[in-house]
């Protein structure tokens, strides 16, 4: 007999058509995700789990060898110690999360990246983490530990935190991998000459300049990290030593409880001066596996899966990570790289499996050196954190049509609180503008989004097609949102579920698909997936002397192949000539973004416009639409920020043309 339809999706699921029966519900495991990842590889133990610069690490190695457990329990680690990791995709980052997760303790991941050039301001940043966030032990980087922690060094002490273990990403390199590192500095840098060169025009580096300053570059580093630790009033420990001299008879217990908080991480956006922390549990994780088996979203044995994305963003911790040890993949490590190229990483590697962001797919077809390259290698191709046009996505399956490749571009759409991925689509389902249908075992529904003290679910009427609201998300994936007593992310209550609110306008058909409008609060995705929220950033350029109003928009950058914010800024006053103007920008980027502890690099807009006045609606209000239509004219004044997905390099400010809008 037919279930009789209510019209509110969350209550019907139309979305369920496209799975089998099975699908609906999954077992209860009995086990922390270290035990569960154990259970899907117990046959492929010495089968290889990563590759780091050439090195190859097994199964066995990644996940049945417990040393780091045993370094984390000779420094007396115990259940519910949070340690934060300040560390990029390196092998003993997983291993250590999972070492910690044994012990029953939470892995809290922080993004390594510094804010700023500004030293002193990235460490009071950091420290106001530290505080809210607690942890009592800290694991990072020896570049981070030397930017970062170093200068807060007796603060830390005075919270109680006395141990550092300092990792560097050469702990797991032999030499070969070592050698094949340099090789990348200098083959990169090359592929950033031909990148959009023609042949002719070529100009290639010198290998051994480019060799020799990386060389002198890494000694300079060795010997402060050498010096920081001999004058460091904490005990701090190199990685690599600990493993040298574990003892062989450290016991432990395992920690199974499934509500323990194992994992912190962030959202890549900002909500004042802390990134959001996302607080998860055994029980969150494990159901996040079980979700992506049922969906068919796993990879085949062996395949080989480029691994990006950030540990701190749950999206990448576990849709380009634990999904790889959990379907018996090979995760290629990449610790650093340009956020503006990813092609190169194609190149070298040749993956099987590419999970990234919108705008780091659609740069791929303007990549001269891949023009001749057969990619038949690539077996899918995902994006997530961003929306990417029809037009885009029907280029670039176009572009790996034509390059061999018979992937078809997949979409996945989530947010840090369910874990990343929530959403998926692909088979029937991957129509273009589609974000898909949600995971088995997660709920979407759509409420009414102007109110605000309540859930109002919309409903398909009679003759309705679809619906149009904000979307709301229930399920095991989804965090408690509580830290410390905390609560960071609110839930509320719908026919006896709990759902959270995401802020995101959607809309849903009759056949169950979704499809993202937007963010309700002006926000948007840069292109590198960090999350930017004007509202955050304009009272604090307003609050400079000469500025009436500043607004901030998106707009498309073509150099990025994605999203950059560009400032609208109506001054109170006039300048007397262009300079004048060019210092200004200086000056709200240096003392007002840099310098400001709430503000990170990644808010400077790349672009600023001196207005005359602002567009408004019928209603007095700033038109929004307006400017983000306007075309760029030349007339901007430009900020470039070098950065990778780690550093930060100069920040350039410059005009293409010596003209300025005068104010009168």
């Amino acid at each position: 007999m037919e279930n009789k339809q209510t019209g509110y999706p969350h209550i019907d699921k139309p979305w369920m058509k496209y799975y089998d029966k099975n699908s609906a519900h999954y077992e209860k495991f009995l086990g922390n995700p270290v035990d569960y990842l154990k259970e899907k590889n117990i046959n492929r133990k010495g089968k290889t789990a990563e590759s780091y610069y050439g090195k190859k690490f097994s199964y066995d190695e990644i996940l049945f060898d417990d040393t780091a457990t045993k370094v984390l329990k000779s420094l007396n680690v115990k259940k519910g110690d949070i340690i934060l990791n300040l560390v990029p995709n390196i092998p003993e980052a997983g291993k250590l999360w999972r070492a910690a997760t044994n012990l029953g303790a939470t892995s809290d991941f922080i993004d390594p990246r510094p804010d700023s050039l500004n030293l002193k301001a990235n460490a009071q940043k950091l420290l106001e983490i530290i505080k809210f966030e607690k942890p009592k032990y800290i694991i990072a980087l020896d570049m981070c530990y030397l930017g970062m922690l170093k200068p807060i060094e007796n603060e830390l002490k005075s919270l109680g935190i006395d141990t550092i273990i300092v990792l560097s990403a050469s702990d797991s390199m032999d030499l070969p991998a070592k050698i094949s590192y340099l090789k990348d500095v200098v083959n990169y840098n090359e592929l950033k000459n031909i990148r959009t060169m023609n042949d002719n025009d070529i100009k290639k580096l010198k290998w051994y300049e480019a060799l020799q300053s990386k060389l002198e570059s890494m000694k300079k580093s060795q010997n402060a990290l050498e010096m920081a630790v001999k004058s460091s009033p904490l005990n701090v420990y190199k990685y690599c030593d600990l493993v040298n001299n574990v003892k062989y008879g450290i016991n432990y217990d395992i920690e199974t409880d499934e509500t323990l908080m194992t994992y912190i991480g962030h959202t890549s956006g900002t909500s004042g001066s802390r990134p959001k922390p996302i607080p998860v549990t055994n029980k969150n994780i494990i159901s996040k596996l079980q979700q992506f088996e049922l969906a068919g979203m796993n990879f085949e044995d062996g395949d080989r899966v480029l691994r990006i994305l950030p540990l701190f963003a749950p999206f990448g911790a576990f849709d380009n990570y634990l999904i790889n040890l959990s379907s018996g993949a090979i995760s290629i490590d990449v610790p650093e790289f340009d956020l503006s190229e990813v092609g190169y990483l194609l190149k070298k590697y040749q993956p099987n499996i590419v999970v990234a962001t919108p705008s780091w797919l659609a740069s791929l077809p303007k990549c001269k050196y891949l023009e001749k390259m057969d990619l038949s290698f690539i077996k899918k191709m995902t994006y997530g954190g961003d929306s990417m046009t029809a037009s885009d996505e029907e280029l670039l399956n176009k572009w790996l049509k034509e390059h061999g490749s018979n992937a078809i571009i997949r979409k996945g759409y989530g947010m840090s609180e369910f874990l990343g991925c929530g959403a998926h689509a692909k088979d029937a389902y991957n129509k273009y503008g589609t974000i898909g249908i949600p995971l088995p075992g997660t709920t979407f529904g759509i409420i009414d989004p102007n109110i605000e003290d309540r859930l109002v679910p919309l409903k398909f009427e009679e003759g309705k097609e679809r619906l149009e609201g904000e979307l709301i998300v229930s399920g095991d994936t989804v965090t408690d949102g509580v830290l410390h007593g905390n609560v960071i992310v609110p839930h509320f209550e719908l026919d006896g579920n709990s759902y959270i609110r995401t802020r995101d306008l959607t809309q849903m058909d009759r056949d169950g698909l979704f499809y993202h409008l937007g963010r309700k609060d002006r926000s948007f995705t840069r292109f590198d997936g960090f999350k930017y929220k004007p509202h955050e950033i304009e009272p604090m350029l307003e609050s400079h002397p000469d500025v009436e109003y500043a607004r901030v928009v998106e707009y498309y950058d073509d150099r990025y192949k994605g999203l950059m914010p560009i400032c609208h800024l109506l001054l109170n006053k006039q300048y007397d000539n262009d300079s004048d103007y060019t210092k200004l920008v200086e000056d709200i980027v240096n003392n007002y973004i840099i310098d400001n502890p709430t503000m990170s690099s990644r808010h400077i807009p790349s672009k600023f416009k001196i207005r005359l006045s602002m567009p408004f609606t019928k209603n007095s209000k700033i038109n929004f639409n307006a400017l983000k239509e306007e075309e760029l004219d030349g007339t901007e004044i430009n900020v470039d920020v070098e950065e990778s997905n780690l550093t930060i390099g100069n920040i350039n400010i410059y005009k293409n043309k010596q003209k300025i809008l005068k104010l009168k």
